[in-house]
C-alpha cells in the first residue's frame, strides 16, 4: 500500500531547466525539479519517496554558479537556480561511470554491435546456469543497465573485467540471487532497511570484495527476513529474479487490482503475458516506487493461478468414485439433490476472501431458495455479534486510515501480531516508531512487532479482560470529566488485586501505560486477534471503547479483522443473525422488507454459525452443506447427506463431499471487497478464468435455475452489484447511534492442574479461500514452522527438553504428535503453536479456532 499523498503548504520557488522556466515547491531536488519540468537525467540508485542518497552518481547536473557536478538526487532548488541536464561532458563522466560499474557485472551483450538482432535468433538458449549475457538473464528487456547503455550511446569497454565469480544461491524461497548481476546500486538495502524496516540486507566484505547480504552469513530467514519481495521488485538488474514466471518474458498487460489476504485490501499491480501472470510487482520500467505488498500478495497469485493441481471439470461422486461429468449434468444432479433438504437442515459456508458479490448471492440462495438462515463465513468470531458492534462503532468513529498511522502521536498495539496478520500495518508501525512517535504495546508475549516499541508489557493468556478493566479504572482516575465518574461508578466493585493476579500486570507497568496513554494527544490503538479471537471480546470490546470515550476524542480504534473481506461479506448477509445491512432477523419489519424484495417469505429462525453448523450433523440437524473453498477436515462431515463443494483443490474435506464444482480464483473473476477501513474497493478481472472453471455466482445462478426459481438470473458481477445497491447503502452514510458503555467483566481464572501448559495459538492466515499455502505452494512452507511447538526456557528447563524433541501436546479434545524449538521471547508456562487444518479437531471443538489460547500438558516422548 503507497503512501496517502498529503498537502503541505509550501513556497514555492523559480527555477530554469535547460532553458524551461518553471515554479516547483520549496524543498525539491534537482532531480525532482527536472522530472516535472520533462528532462530526463538518468539515476541507478534513485527511489522514491526515500532518503536521498546520491551513491551512482549518474544523476550529476550543471548548475550555474556552483562549482563540479553535483547529483541532481541530493541537491535541493533554490530561487533562480539554472539546470542543464545534458551535455557533451556530463555524458562523458556518466559513461565513465557506467563503465566502471559494468567491469562487475557480464556486459559483453549490452555493448555488442549486433545486439538488436539477437532476439530473432536466441529464442531457445534462454536460460543457463549462471548468467552471461542478455538473453540468459530473467530481465533483459525490462533492464535499466540496457536502458542506460542505450542513452548514454555507450558501445565499448575501456576497463578490464573483474567477474565476481560468485555461486548463485538457488534454494531461497521465491526468488533467486546471483550476485554476478548486482551493480552494488544499494536499491535493495535501503528498501528493506528504510522503507520496510526489516534491517535484514546490508553491504557485507569491503573493498573489491564488497556484496549485499546478512549480517554474520546468516540466511535470510535467520537474519529476519519476511519475504515482502520488495528488494527484488526495486532491483534495476536481474540479480534478483522471482522463480515462477522469470522465464516466460516481459509482460505485454499489467493490470491493477486489490489484494484479498489480509482485510486492509492492499493495492496490487499484475503483469499477465496472454493468459498467464508473470509477477506481482511494478510494470516494466517502474521499479523506483513499487507499491508494497506482502508475502502472500507477492508471491502466492501466480503459484495459486496456474499450480498444476486446479480441478478444471465438475465431479460427481458415483458408487464411492469420482467421476468427471459436465457441468450440466453436475448443476442437474446438484438442484435435485438439494431439492430434498430446504429449510434448518440447510447450510452455507462461504469465504471472507471472496468478493461481496458472490458472498450476496450464497446467503441470498440460502435463504430464498433453500429456506435456512444458516450461513457464515469460514473462522468466524466466537461471539457473533462482535462484527455488527464494530460496524456500530464506525457509525459513529468512521473508520481510521491505515496511512495515519504514522501521524499519530501514540499508537498502542493490543493482542497484535501485526508482523503476521497485517505486515502493510506492521509496516506503518515500524515507521511511526523510527520517526520517533510513541509506539506502545500489551500483549501475551515479545514478538517481531514487539521490537519496534518504546514500551511493552505482557498479560497472561486470558487476562485480556481483566487487563482493560484495569486500565480503563486507572485512566478514569486521572481526569474528571462525565464519562470518568459513570466509569468508575460501573467498576465500583473490581477487586484490583484480584484482576493483577487474573491478568499478571504489575502496578508498576500499569501506571507506565496508563500515563503514556493519558499524556498522549493524539492515540491510535491498534486491536488484534488476541482481543477479538475471544470468548471474552465483547467484554473487551466494550472496555475498549470506554477508553476512547474516556480520552475525549483524542483516540481512535483500529480493528484487524482477519481476512480481506470479513467486513464487506458480514456486511452483504454472511451472517447467521444478520441479512444485509446488518438487518437483524427477529425484527419484523425487516423480516417483511426482505420478503418483499425477495418475492418470497422468509425463515424467521435464527441460523447456525459454521461451527454450530458441522456440530449440529445428524438426523435432525444439517443433514446438507455448500462449502465455498476449504474447511478444515471433520469426521463429523460423513453424517451429511448431501455434500456440494466448490474450490480450486481436491482436499481431506473434498472425500466427504458429493459434488465438486472447479472454483475460479478471485484473480479470473470481478466484484468488491470492503476493507477494514471501511472503503469499497474493486476488484478487477485480470486473466479470463481457466477452462473448465466458474465463479460462484455462476454455479449458484445456474444452480437456480435449475430449482426453477426466480430471481437469479444475473449475467455477470456488475448485476449483482447493482442489484445491492438498490437494497443496502454501500456508503456508510447511515445515521450514527450512541456506543453504549457496558461495564467490562473480570473474569475468573479456571485452574487445570492436568493441563499446566497456556498454549498461544497463531490463527492460520496463510491460506486462501481455505486452502492451506503450505500444503500447495513448497516454498511457503519453508518459511512457515507450522507444527512446530515454541516453548518458554522454563518449561523447556522443567521438562529437560531440547530443540528438536518429539513431544505429544494434550489438550482437552486430542492430541498432536510434534517437535519443539525453544523460544526466548516466550516466558514462564506458556507456548506457542502455528496449527495446520489437520491439528484443528485436536485443539477446538469444531472447524474454528475460537480461542487464541487453551491449557494443555506437554508429554516428552521419551526412549526406552
Amino acid at each position: 500500500m503507497r503512501e496517502a499523498s498529503k498537502e503541505i503548504q509550501r513556497i514555492n520557488v523559480t527555477v530554469t531547466v535547460d532553458g524551461r522556466k518553471l515554479e516547483v515547491p520549496e524543498g525539491f531536488t534537482v532531480l525532482q525539479a527536472s522530472r516535472k519540468s520533462g528532462s530526463y537525467i538518468p539515476t541507478l540508485c534513485y527511489l522514491d519517496n526515500l532518503p536521498n542518497y546520491g551513491g551512482c552518481r549518474l544523476c550529476m547536473v550543471e548548475i550555474k554558479n556552483m562549482r563540479g557536478f553535483p547529483t541532481a538526487c541530493t541537491t535541493p532548488v533554490t530561487q533562480g537556480m539554472e539546470i542543464i541536464t545534458k551535455t557533451d561532458e556530463l555524458q562523458a563522466l556518466r559513461r565513465d561511470i557506467l563503465e566502471l560499474l559494468l567491469t562487475e557485472h557480464p556486459y559483453t551483450c549490452l555493448v555488442c554491435g549486433d545486439k538488436n538482432d539477437c532476439g530473432q535468433y536466441m529464442h531457445s538458449t534462454r536460460k543457463v546456469g549462471v548468467t552471461t549475457g542478455c538473453n540468459f538473464c530473467t530481465s533483459n528487456g525490462d533492464c535499466e543497465l540496457q536502458n542506460l547503455v542505450d542513452y548514454l550511446e555507450l558501445t565499448d569497454m575501456k576497463f578490464p573485467i573483474s567477474y565476481r565469480n560468485v555461486a548463485p544461491v538457488r534454494d531461497n524461497p521465491f526468488y533467486e540471487l546471483d550476485y554476478n548481476l548486482c551493480v552494488l546500486c544499494g536499491r535493495c538495502v535501503r528498501i528493506c532497511n528504510d522503507e520496510r524496516h526489516s534491517k535484514v540486507l546490508a553491504f557485507v566484505q569491503r573493498g573489491n570484495s564488497t556484496l549485499v547480504g546478512t549480517a554474520f552469513n546468516e540466511s535470510q530467514k535467520d537474519a529476519g527476513c519476511e519475504y515482502c519481495g520488495a528488494c527484488v521488485d526495486v532491483c534495476p538488474t536481474g540479480s534478483l529474479s522471482e522463480k515462477m514466471g522469470s522465464w516466460v518474458g516481459l509482460p505485454d498487460r499489467s493490470i491493477s487490482t486489490t489484494c484479498v489476504s489480509c482485510s486492509i485490501g492492499c493495492e496490487m499491480n499484475i503483469n499477465t503475458k496472454g493468459e498467464r501472470v508473470v509477477n506481482v510487482g511494478p510494470a516494466p520500467g517502474k521499479r523506483t516506487d513499487p507499491p508494497q505488498l506482502c508475502v502472500r500478495g507477492k508471491f502466492v497469485p501466480p503459484d495459486i493461478i496456474h499450480h498444476p493441481a486446479r480441478i478444471t471439470s465438475p465431479l460427481i461422486k458415483k458408487e464411492n468414485r469420482w467421476a468427471e461429468v459436465g457441468w450440466k449434468e453436475a448443476i442437474h444432479y446438484s438442484a435435485s439433490h438439494l431439492e430434498q433438504f430446504r429449510g434448518n437442515r440447510f447450510g452455507m459456508i462461504g469465504s471472507a476472501q471472496d468478493t461481496i458479490e458472490n458472498n450476496y448471492i450464497l446467503q441470498k440462495f440460502a435463504r430464498k431458495i433453500m429456506r435456512s438462515n444458516n450461513v457464515d463465513l469460514l473462522s468466524s468470531y466466537p461471539e457473533k455479534e462482535l462484527i455488527k458492534n464494530i460496524n456500530d462503532y464506525h457509525k459513529v468513529f468512521p473508520p481510521f486510515k491505515v496511512n495515519d498511522i504514522t501521524d499519530a502521536d501514540t499508537v498502542f498495539l493490543i493482542g497484535s501480531r501485526a508482523y503476521l496478520s497485517h505486515p502493510i500495518i506492521e509496516n506503518k508501525i515500524r515507521k511511526a516508531y523510527s520517526n520517533g512517535r510513541q509506539v506502545v504495546a500489551a500483549s501475551t508475549h515479545n514478538s517481531r512487532t514487539t521490537d519496534f516499541t518504546s514500551y511493552h508489557t505482557t498479560y497472561s493468556p486470558g487476562g485480556e479482560s481483566a487487563f482493560l478493566s484495569l486500565l480503563l479504572f486507572s485512566l478514569a482516575r486521572k481526569t474528571k470529566s462525565p464519562a470518568a465518574k459513570e466509569i468508575l461508578r460501573q467498576l465500583k466493585d473490581l477487586e484490583i488485586h484480584e484482576a493483577m493476579a487474573r491478568c499478571g500486570i504489575t502496578p508498576g507497568a500499569l501506571k507506565n501505560l496508563s500515563d503514556i496513554i493519558f499524556h498522549s494527544g493524539n492515540t491510535v490503538i491498534i486491536v488484534g486477534d488476541e482481543i477479538l479471537r475471544n470468548a471474552d471480546c465483547l467484554n473487551s470490546f466494550n472496555a475498549l471503547v470506554n477508553l476512547q470515550l474516556l480520552l475525549d476524542g483524542h483516540c481512535r480504534m483500529m480493528f484487524l479483522l482477519d481476512e480481506g473481506n470479513r467486513y464487506g461479506g458480514t456486511y452483504v448477509g454472511m451472517h447467521p443473525y444478520y441479512l444485509a445491512g446488518f438487518d437483524e432477523l427477529d425484527d419484523e419489519k425487516t423480516l417483511k422488507k426482505w420478503s418483499h424484495q425477495w418475492q418470497t417469505k422468509l425463515n424467521q429462525t435464527p441460523g447456525y454459525s459454521s461451527d454450530e453448523m458441522i456440530k449440529k450433523i445428524n438426523g435432525d440437524g444439517i443433514s446438507a452443506l455448500f462449502i465455498v473453498g476449504d474447511i478444515p477436515p471433520d469426521k463429523r462431515l460423513s453424517g451429511l447427506s448431501f455434500l456440494v463443494q466448490q474450490n480450486m483443490f481436491f482436499t481431506e474435506t473434498s472425500k466427504f463431499a458429493n459434488v465438486f464444482f472447479p472454483l475460479t480464483s478471485h484473480f479470473e473473476d470481478s466484484g468488491h471487497i470492503m476493507n477494514l477501513e471501511g472503503e469499497l474497493k474493486k476488484n478487477t478481472r485480470v486473466i479470463q478464468p481457466l477452462e473448465g472453471t466458474k465463479p460462484v455466482w455462476q454455479v449458484i445462478s445456474e444452480i437456480s435455475d435449475g430449482l426453477n426459481e426466480t430471481g437469479f438470473n444475473y449475467k455477470q458481477p456488475e448485476d449483482i452489484f447493482t442489484d445491492l445497491c438498490s437494497l443496502i447503502d454501500l456508503t456508510f452514510t447511515s445515521p450514527a447511534k450512541n456506543v453504549s458503555k457496558v461495564k467490562p467483566l473480570t473474569t475468573r481464572s479456571v485452574g487445570n492442574n492436568d493441563l499446566p501448559v497456556s498454549l498461544i495459538i497463531e490463527p492460520n492466515a496463510f491460506h486462501y479461500f481455505g486452502n492451506i499455502l503450505s500444503a500447495h505452494i513448497p516454498d511457503m512452507k519453508s518459511i512457515r514452522d507450522e507444527g512446530i511447538l515454541f516453548i518458554s526456557a522454563l518449561i523447556s528447563e522443567q521438562l529437560s527438553l531440547i530443540d528438536g524433541k518429539e513431544v505429544n501436546i494434550i489438550t482437552g479434545f486430542g492430541k498432536i504428535n510434534t517437535t519443539v524449538r525453544i523460544n526466548h521471547e516466550l516466558e514462564g508456562n506458556i507456548a506457542f503453536f502455528r496449527p495446520t487444518w489437520e491439528h484443528i479437531s485436536s485443539i477446538a471443538d469444531g472447524i474454528n479456532i475460537d480461542q487464541y489460547h487453551i491449557p494443555v500438558k506437554i508429554e516428552d516422548l521419551r526412549n526406552d
